[in-house]
């Protein structure tokens, strides 16, 4: 037996087993909450796609310690509100895979130890800032964007320019350092599986192109997504969800992208089509919005068929609003997003209003709502109300 292994080994024949028993990889690459204003990268593609791969588990972007509190960025609405719960649901194991620097070397770099923690209230846009969606790829590009060469090599040539100062350079040195420690974890999800399984990871197209590279450097097979082929129509009407009819509407037509006047009308109206039977309340208010976006009534009629609805309204939450933190009054894409419906209508009414100059009754309506709130909550609604309702 000890000479049997010393061949094995002399011979590099151990390589060979090894390599034998690697399982394949599949690296998704994905905009984060670009599904929420891309067609062809909605939550239903999502769910499409991992049925073409039928993973033996799915791996996704967040930290060990994070994912076993169920905590995730807020911003990554395809890992908790559509991955991870479509593997529970198909009883896949799900991998945390993300690594986070600790707080102190956040400190040092950054000079604040919590790089998750938004000011009293958000900028517009930015770092912690709200997420919106300006440019033309963000509503267009396909499923597999960041399978192709031109985006790959636009990632490579970020990966590879250093800055003038190495002290600006901390954040590529620091996301390169992440990207390397993905991989090793991913390669330690490997390990517990064999050649005929195939592993799923859905991350951050940034991420996507040096994690393959290091898994081929130790050997793993990978699978490029494009190449299971395009997703249908079908598929896609078929895995949609009325969660995901919610949480379009909600983004482009309550968030900061309906200041930008830039939404997807075609995914808005797939919305629409999924609550076509719909008619519920919050539906209703859902519709009125739209109507108002698209200029179709005018600021009168919207004021009636917000009273007809706050009339005959229990108190209830909208389905979805992608809150966070419930001490807050905003969500990571609405500054107004952790009010209830009925809040939301009287918010609303006043902002109507307002157009309509007429200050009384938007004073009362202001009144209203802010008397609902106090301490901190009621302060950041005063200052969002301040900058927003015009």
């Amino acid at each position: 037996m000890k000479k049997l292994i010393f061949a094995i080994l002399s011979t590099g024949l151990i390589t060979v087993f090894v390599n034998a028993q690697k399982a394949k990889v599949v690296v998704l690459g994905v905009g984060h909450s670009t599904q929420l204003v891309n067609f062809n990268q909605q939550p239903s593609a999502i769910r499409a796609f991992i049925d073409r791969v039928n993973p033996r588990a799915v791996c996704v972007e967040r930290s060990p310690e994070e994912f076993s509190k169920n905590d995730f960025y807020e911003f990554t609405f395809e890992q908790q509100y559509v991955i991870v719960p479509y593997a529970r649901e198909k009883r896949l194991p799900l991998y945390p895979i993300d690594w986070l620097p600790s707080e102190n070397d956040m400190d040092l770099a950054f000079g604040m130890k919590d790089l998750e923690v938004p000011k009293f209230t958000r900028q517009k846009n930015g770092f912690l800032g709200f997420t919106t969606f300006k440019e033309k790829q963000d509503f267009e590009d396909d499923f597999y964007f960041a399978d192709k060469k031109s985006y790959k090599d636009s990632i490579a040539s970020w990966y590879n320019t250093s800055p003038d100062k190495t002290s600006f350079d901390f954040p590529r040195r620091l996301f390169l350092y992440r990207t390397f420690l993905q991989s090793a974890r991913i390669q330690k999800v490997l390990e517990n599986y064999k050649e005929t399984d195939t592993i799923l990871v859905v991350i951050g197209a940034f991420h996507k192109n040096d994690i393959e590279k290091n898994l081929k450097e130790k050997g793993y097979e990978i699978i490029q997504p494009s190449s299971f082929g395009e997703i249908s129509e079908k598929e896609i009407r078929d895995n949609f969800k009325k969660q995901d009819a919610f949480a379009i509407l909600s983004f482009n037509l309550l968030g900061m992208q309906s200041y930008l006047e830039k939404v997807n009308i075609q995914l808005i109206n797939s919305a629409f089509d999924y609550l076509k039977d719909d008619h519920s309340s919050e539906t209703e208010f859902f519709r009125i919005k739209y109507n108002i976006y698209q200029k179709n009534i005018s600021s009168k009629e919207a004021i009636n068929r917000y009273n007809a609805l706050l009339n005959n309204l229990e108190e209830q939450q909208f389905s979805w609003n992608g809150v966070k933190n419930k001490s807050r009054i905003d969500s990571y894409f609405d500054p107004f997003g952790n009010l209830s419906l009925k809040q939301r209508i009287r918010l609303e009414l006043a902002r109507e209003f307002f157009h309509l100059s007429n200050k009384d009754k938007y004073q009362k309506e202001i009144q209203l709502l802010t008397a609902e709130f106090k301490g901190y909550k009621k302060e950041m609604l005063q200052n969002y109300i301040e900058q927003f309702i015009k």
